[in-house]
């Protein structure tokens, strides 16, 4: 099974809903998800450096969160978004993200964001699926 991602749209939210084979795969996927939602219109320069992002792992769907919410202070704040993201697993659950992304010409507000809402991590037979709620 490879990462996937799919947006489902709602008045004033967006679900975000990822699939992966582990984990570490959805964080990654998060990541090329968000980069995907900034609009064309929004000048991107290329190999905008690699940052190192530690996230505590205790609760699975609230390190996702939290990594949700940073990419969205990365993007508004930093000007900066990941394109691509390595994800190693501690055996505590704590994440180290290698990130590889670009700069933004301009702030990236669309999402206000990710919440806890209803969001939840499910195993099946091919991976793991999770919803997380975007307010927008």
């Amino acid at each position: 099974m490879t990462a996937t991602h799919e947006l489902i749209d709602h008045t004033s939210e967006l679900t975000l809903r990822l699939r992966g084979p582990t984990f570490g795969a959805l964080v990654a996927e998060a990541a090329r998800a968000y980069a995907g939602l900034v609009p064309d219109g929004i000048e991107r320069s290329p190999s905008a450096g690699e940052r190192v992002i530690r996230l505590d792992g205790e609760d699975r769907v609230a390190t996702l969160v939290e990594w949700l919410n940073e990419l969205v202070y990365l993007a508004e704040v930093e000007l900066w978004v990941p394109t691509e993201a390595e994800v190693e697993e501690a055996p505590d659950g704590a994440l180290t993200i290698r990130a590889r992304g670009e700069a933004l010409a301009e702030p990236f507000v669309l999402v206000k964001a990710a919440t806890l809402h209803g969001a939840r991590v499910r195993e099946g037979p091919d991976g793991l699926e999770v919803e997380v709620t975007l307010d927008v």
